[in-house]
């Protein structure tokens, strides 16, 4: 791996964020009782304070897609999140870990492990997610293995990285 650090003429530099990201199948189930998500499973190696998101999630389509979180890790099998919904999940969901851009310019390659989405609803300086799905819409802006750096300016909140299971590694450096 390249030590080397991706700058930009006339900016600070940020240490050098090295995401190296899992996509995994929801073996057990997802309990929606309307105010909290409980999600099992064999491991889902996530931290409290994570966000994340779901595909192929049926019954309650509105997890796919959206941002969940912050999770609360109860256990290397359970964690929990604030979540508006209720019903049945079914299918076979998929967890999609993800990561927010502090707020700021950052310089971005990806590698084939995932690719930063932005989300069109103009929300400015919106806080975190608030369980009810309504941020579902994500556009691609930087696709899976753009090796050359690519640049965004985001609030704090209108770009993410999400994974999607490929072994790899991506980089990501606030420059301002």
């Amino acid at each position: 791996m390249s030590t080397q650090k991706i700058v930009l003429p006339g900016s600070w530099f940020a240490t050098e964020i090295s995401r190296t990201t899992f996509k995994l199948a929801v073996a057990t189930s997802i309990v929606l009782n309307g105010v909290i998500a409980t999600v099992t499973s064999a491991s889902h190696l996530l931290v409290s304070g994570d966000y994340t998101t779901f595909s192929a999630a049926t019954g309650i389509t509105a997890l796919n897609d959206a941002t969940w979180g912050p999770i609360t890790k109860t256990s290397s099998s359970v964690y929990t999140f604030p979540c508006a919904l209720t019903g049945s999940v079914t299918g076979s969901p998929i967890q999609e870990k993800l990561y927010f851009f502090a707020a700021g310019t950052w310089v971005v390659i990806t590698g084939a492990n995932g690719a930063v989405e932005y989300c069109p609803n103009n929300a400015w300086g919106k806080v975190a997610p608030t369980g009810d799905g309504s941020d579902t819409t994500w556009r691609s802006f930087i696709a899976a293995s753009t090796t050359a750096g690519r640049t965004l300016i985001t609030d704090g909140y209108s770009f993410r990285f999400r994974d999607n299971g490929t072994t790899a590694t991506s980089y990501l450096s606030k420059v301002a």
